[in-house]
């Protein structure tokens, strides 16, 4: 395994140190900002509690992204800037598939916080693309899909006029994915009391004798108190604690997660790609799938991954136009998808 991390790192050096100064700072750009907007007005929601009456309505508070990026990225001839300024939302069309060769690369970082919930995302990658051969180096996170992995992929190439075949290898560090520790580690896992006592929670059960008469009648308030290892109070209804106990799941598995540390997989991968323009249309289609996996940790994808995306448009008169833009991404089992479709028609 060190063999293999030392020879990528050989690569590493030598896809940089063929890169001139030049490469680097022409038509590059720098970008950042900031945008912040308001929210949805929530639902009111409440919770009956112990004859209390409680408001439960989350507060999201507004939506907000920071992002900070550089980027040299070719575009298309369909690719027309839309504006005059960068906001790192733009995704260009050459970023599956380079219309010049090259050196290209990316680096953005994004802090977000939608409804109340906060993620990063962050994209780092650098690109040469050759004669004969497409290297690229590429550092990973989509927090919003929970996605993360640095990847370095090597391929030969081959165009035919608009046709272009790529294979090669990608060597890939990722946490673990699509291991569910805590039913592998808990097969009685549906019975919430016997598992909670063996993770360090007990429960004792009573009731409030409102008439003081030793017996439990029908119409008295029944009470179960969970303490944790250290005794303190965590619920005194069991109803409330399993809604605990679900995220103890949840907790379980990303320490477990955590304590493995990240995997490395070796995969063979194919694209395939395809791009046309004419006058009245044009037209970019890809698709890679990772056909083959060689596991190099005890937790390895075994995965058969795969990309693919369709950007289209066709104007069927002066007046008259369709477009389609659908992009698909299956990795690790984590899916990011996105589709849109319409018409526009021009009032002259």
């Amino acid at each position: 395994m060190n063999k293999l991390i030392i020879k990528a790192l050989m690569v590493v050096l030598f896809f940089v140190s063929n890169i001139s100064t030049a490469q680097i700072y022409k038509y590059a750009t720098v970008y950042g900002g900031v945008s912040l907007n308001s929210t949805m007005q929530p639902i009111e929601t409440y919770e009956y509690s112990n004859g209390n009456l409680i408001e439960t309505t989350n507060q999201f508070g507004a939506n907000y992204r920071y992002h900070i990026g550089v980027k040299k990225i070719s575009r298309y001839k369909f690719e027309k800037k839309p504006k005059f300024y960068y906001d790192g939302i733009e995704k260009n069309a050459s970023m599956h598939r380079s219309p010049l060769g090259g050196f290209e690369y990316l680096f953005q970082y994004e802090k977000i916080k939608d409804r109340g919930t906060e993620y990063v995302n962050r994209d780092m990658w650098l690109r040469r693309v050759g004669e004969h051969y497409v290297s690229k180096i590429q550092s990973s996170q989509n927090g919003y899909v929970d996605l993360k992995y640095n990847s370095l992929d090597l391929r030969v190439k081959k165009d035919f006029k608009n046709l272009r075949l790529t294979l090669g290898v990608v060597l890939r560090n990722h946490p673990v994915y699509g291991i569910n520790a805590f039913k592998i580690d808990f097969p009685n896992y549906n019975d919430f009391r016997d598992v909670s006592s063996q993770l360090g929670y007990s429960y004792e059960s009573s009731w409030i004798d409102g008439n003081n008469n030793g017996y439990f009648d029908r119409w008295e308030q029944a009470i179960t108190i969970w303490t944790n290892e250290a005794g303190d109070t965590i619920t005194n209804s069991s109803a409330v604690f399993q809604n605990h106990y679900s995220q103890l799941v949840a907790d379980y598995n990303q320490d477990w997660v955590s304590e493995q540390g990240n995997q490395n997989s070796l995969a063979n991968v194919m694209g395939i790609s395809y791009y046309k323009h004419w006058d009245k249309l044009f037209i970019l289609a890809y698709i890679n799938y990772f056909f083959k996996n060689y596991e190099l940790s005890n937790y390895s994808t075994t995965t058969h991954d795969y990309d693919y995306g369709l950007i289209f448009n066709y104007k069927l008169t002066r007046s008259l136009s369709v477009y389609s833009e659908v992009s698909y991404l299956n990795y690790f089992n984590r899916i990011q998808q996105s589709v849109n479709a319409g018409i526009n028609f021009l009032i002259l």
